[in-house]
């Protein structure tokens, strides 16, 4: 038994019913985790960015933007994964939709990295280099501005995990469908 990458020529894949019910129950908890996470990261973001002493450099509009923009592809990821679960809701996982949930996945997690690239690109030369400034207009690196900075990276953090762990869970290995059955059955 294979698990091809490309269109698959079955529709269904069987899997052993221990199987399915960890899939759901990860699929759920993991995407209404990430999707919640990823819901408050976008409001706190509208807000910190707007309050900091940041708020007032002309490239504060892109540094939110993207960092808006890698929370709600959080938020999208984790609303993936609760939804997948419904791939899986016959004892079968749905082999097309599977392989699309993992094309929304990785696709949210490579715009995720690059809007943090283009927030790291922009927000971060801004605080270093306001230490050449004179001192009225230096920026001080505060416990909000660290938040800041780390919030596109978490929600980053966030969608890789739910790419990881919906390949892992909706192509599993051979050897761990054997493995899964043999402990079923022992």
């Amino acid at each position: 038994m294979t698990y091809p990458t490309v269109w698959p020529e079955e529709p269904y894949r069987r899997l052993p019913p221990g199987m399915i019910g960890n899939i759901r129950e990860i699929a759920t908890s993991l995407g209404a985790g990430t999707g919640v996470v990823g819901l408050v990261m976008v409001i706190v973001i509208q807000i910190s960015g707007r309050v900091l002493p940041t708020a007032s450099d002309g490239a504060n509009v892109v540094t939110m933007g993207m960092a808006t923009f890698a929370a709600g592809a959080s938020l999208l990821s984790g609303l993936a994964m609760v939804i997948s679960r419904t791939l899986v809701r016959t004892g079968c996982v749905e082999t097309k939709g599977a392989i699309i949930l993992r094309g929304v996945e990785a696709g949210l997690c490579a715009g995720a990295a690059f809007a943090m690239a283009v927030f790291l690109f922009f927000y971060v030369p801004r605080i270093t280099s306001s230490y050449e400034d004179s001192p009225q207009d230096r920026i001080e690196v505060t416990p909000g501005i660290v938040m800041y900075t780390l919030l596109p990276v978490l929600a980053v953090a966030l969608t890789a995990v739910n790419l990881v762990v919906s390949h892992r869970l909706f192509f599993p290995t051979v050897e761990k469908v054997r493995k899964h059955l043999a402990q079923g059955s022992g």
